[in-house]
This record gives C-alpha cells, sequence and structure tokens, in this order.
C-alpha cells in the first residue's frame, strides 16, 4: 500500500501530492469494470482455479513493476505497475469471496467475518512494514531510490511467500474437493449455465435491490473516514494524534468483534434483519454529528458505533448474496458487486469533498443519513419480496438455513435452485 511509504515516495521520487495520490487511482479506476467482466470470464471460461493464479500473479506482476520504477527512478513505471495491482487485487478478492460461498454451508458468515478480520489485520501490517523496512535499510544502501526499490521488492518477495504459494494451496484443495464432490454425487440439484451479458437479465428484482443497498449504505463509511480527520479537528479540536486514534476506532473494533457477529449470524440466521439494525448505529452516528457541539468524546462514541454497523454487515451482505443466486453466476454478481462498490465509492468521496467545500459538515452528515435510510428502503422491499411473493421465504430464513430442495442430505448453502427456464422467478 502506498500509504504505508507516503513521505518516503514524495520525497525520493520527488513527485508532488496530487501525483502521489494517482498511486492510488490508477489501481482503483480499472476496476469499475475488470470487476464485472471478469467476473463473467471467470464463470465463464477460464473458472476460479486458473482465475486465481492468474490474478494474484498478476499483483506479484504489478509489485515488481512498482519496485522496478523505484530502482529506475521512473514514476510512469511505477503507474503501470500499480495498475497490475490493482487489476489483479481487486478480482481476487472476487473469486476469493466466491470460494468462500462455495466451500463454506452453514458457516458462510463465519468465513467471511475471519476474512474481513484478517484483511483489517494485513491492511494494518501493509502500512506499518514498509517504511520499517526502508528505515532498517538505511545502514546497507546509500541511495535512496535503491533503498525504496529494496522495499518494494521485499515485498514482492512476499507476494510470492503469502499470496501464490497460498493460491496454489487453495487450487490444490479445491481440486480435490471437486473430485470428492463427484464421486459422492453431491448437489444433484445445481446444473451448468453458460454465463453472458444476456444472464444478466435473469438475475431477480430482488438481487439488484441488494445491489442497491451495495450503492447508497456501504460505501459512506470508507468516505468519511477519508476527511474524518480533518472534520474531528475542525469541529471538536482534537489534536492530530487523538484524530487519528479516533478514525481509526471506525474500523478499529472489527478486528476483535467480527469473527464473534460472524458466529452469531450463522447460527441465527436473518441475514436481512442483521442488515437492518446494521444501519441504526450508523445512522445515529451521523444524526450526532449533525446535532453536537464540539464535545471532544463525541468521535470515539461514533467511532465505536460506526465500527459495530460495520461489523453486523461484514459477515451478512455478502452472504446474502449468496443465498440469492446461482452458483454458477456467483462470481459474476461478487463482480457487479465489487464494481459498483467502487464505482459508487469513487464518486461518494469526490462529491463529499465539494459537499464540505460548498455546503459545510452539518449538509454532508444530512447527505449520510438520507442516502443510508435509502439503503435501508432497498433492504426493506427485499424483505417485503421474500415474505410475499415467494411461496416459501429463502432470504430471511433462521440458520442453519435451507439447503437444495433436491437432495435433503446436502448441506450445501443455498444458490438458485430453480430450473434455468426459471431462474427470474428466483427471490
Amino acid at each position: 500500500m502506498p500509504s504505508g511509504l507516503e513521505d518516503t515516495i514524495i520525497k525520493v521520487m520527488g513527485v508532488t501530492t496530487a501525483e502521489y495520490d494517482l498511486l492510488f487511482s490508477v489501481s482503483a479506476w480499472p476496476n469499475v469494470f475488470l470487476c464485472l467482466i471478469g467476473g463473467i470470464i471467470i464463470d465463464k471460461l477460464v473458472g476460479l482455479r486458473l482465475g486465481l493464479l492468474v490474478f494474484v500473479t498478476s499483483v506479484l506482476v504489478g509489485q515488481t513493476i512498482w519496485g522496478v520504477g523505484g530502482l529506475i527512478d521512473n514514476y510512469f513505471i511505477m503507474l503501470v505497475g500499480r495498475f497490475f495491482i490493482g487489476a489483479g487485487n481487486e478480482l481476487t478478492v472476487v473469486i476469493c469471496h466466491a470460494y468462500k460461498a462455495l466451500w463454506f454451508k452453514e458457516d458462510l458468515p463465519i468465513a467471511f467475518s475471519i476474512d474481513i478480520a484478517f484483511g483489517r489485520i494485513g491492511g494494518t501490517l501493509a502500512l506499518i512494514f514498509p517504511q520499517m523496512i526502508y528505515e532498517s535499510l538505511t545502514t546497507t544502501f546509500v541511495s535512496r531510490t535503491v533503498r525504496l526499490s529494496a522495499t518494494l521488492f521485499i515485498t514482492a518477495a512476499g507476494c510470492i511467500l503469502v499470496g501464490v504459494s497460498f493460491s496454489i494451496i487453495v487450487v490444490i484443495m479445491d481440486y480435490r474437493r471437486e473430485t470428492t464432490s463427484k464421486k459422492t454425487k453431491e448437489r444433484p440439484c445445481s446444473g451448468s449455465r453458460s454465463i453472458t451479458l444476456k444472464s444478466l437479465k435473469q438475475f431477480s428484482f430482488s438481487l439488484w435491490l441488494i445491489l442497491l443497498y451495495n450503492l447508497t449504505a456501504l460505501p459512506i463509511l470508507y468516505a468519511f473516514v477519508s476527511i474524518a480527520q480533518d472534520f474531528y479537528i475542525k469541529k471538536y479540536g482534537l489534536s492530530i494524534g487523538a484524530a487519528n486514534t479516533a478514525n481509526s476506532l471506525q474500523f478499529g473494533a472489527t478486528v476483535i468483534l467480527i469473527p464473534i457477529v460472524g458466529i452469531l449470524v450463522s447460527k441465527t440466521g436473518y441475514f436481512i434483519y442483521w442488515l437492518l439494525f446494521s444501519i441504526v448505529p450508523s445512522v445515529l452516528a451521523y444524526l450526532i454529528f449533525m446535532f453536537s457541539y464540539g464535545q471532544s468524546f463525541i468521535p470515539y462514541v461514533t467511532g465505536i458505533l460506526n465500527s459495530l454497523s460495520y461489523t453486523m454487515t461484514g459477515p451478512s451482505y455478502p452472504a446474502l448474496l449468496a443465498m440469492i443466486i446461482d452458483k454458477e453466476y456467483i462470481t459474476t454478481v461478487y463482480g457487479i458487486s465489487q464494481g459498483s462498490f467502487n464505482t459508487s465509492l469513487a464518486i461518494m468521496m469526490f462529491v463529499t469533498g465539494m459537499i464540505v467545500d460548498d455546503c459545510g459538515y452539518f449538509t454532508l452528515q444530512a447527505c449520510y443519513v438520507a442516502l443510508t435510510s435509502f439503503g435501508s428502503i432497498a433492504l426493506f422491499l427485499v424483505f417485503l419480496i421474500d415474505i410475499t411473493v415467494s411461496e416459501k421465504p429463502k432470504l430471511n430464513v433462521p440458520g442453519p438455513w435451507l439447503t437444495c430442495e433436491n437432495d435433503e442430505t446436502s448441506s450445501e448453502p443455498l444458490f438458485n435452485q430453480a430450473p434455468q427456464q426459471e431462474a427470474s422467478k428466483v427471490y
């Protein structure tokens, strides 16, 4: 992550802050399209196993190119490396989501919650270790450019030791799982389908409502974190250190709490209820921001509320997607979800800055409340459709949730189990 080397990159490469920020943008914007197209390609052509190896390798190649750019002091080469990292990273996330949806059964929310917790730990390490590595090379290399390049190459070695090697293990495990599944004739009710862009028309209205929630309510916290430090300093009079501490609470409690919440979600089910409940602390936090008047403890309280909201959302949202779509479409749907989230987040971060500059923080918080409420309406419509239109509710059910209707002994997660001609009727 460039954030772990922000000051070093700016000074060593002689770039401006805007050019430094471009290292983020160049890896984010391509994923608006790559997540959707990549999901379809994975589902239809290459499959999860080959796709995982290809895109993890893309991250490794990008990290290596990034190191070469640092070695020859070429900013453009560094941008090329960041492009490959971004393209591979987001699609790797999509594939990992699909793997969890296929591998885990009633423990699916636990799997997602553990994944999020490790993601937060990994993100923290990615912020801390690069600068530590760079500083540890002070007595070894005279040139700052060589030290920066060596740091990036060492992180590339980390990609090999962790990313590539673990991906190979996952591929072997998935091959053995598939072989065992064929021998025991599991999943008799699942058919194979050809994935095309026309297949998107067969997705149910409920799925699009869930993705609408993903577009409105979920990106808000990430957008707020990007401006929270300055907000805490200006309105609540916190120091930079205290503001960073309060801002870290937005995700800080997640590492500890989210595995516990994942277990609760797995045992209780009712994914839609969990998502609706998760909106309450988030809206409460933004209302407190709107009507508080400089009390220094407020950022810490709201940080905990936002962290609680994120903790309840993490295991519930991706598991709900797995419940509503057939396994042949699962990578495509996670790709749509990831791509739409990136699009919404990019727009929301830009609009957030404009609102703060032109209208102030009060208007910003009001917009956040409105968007979150809009997302809750979309979820409530999904709930109504599930209990009224479908003959038997399938989404908001107690856990362990329903299994394949044509095979009572199967404990695979419930995807779209209807025949192909009735795919549009599955909720």
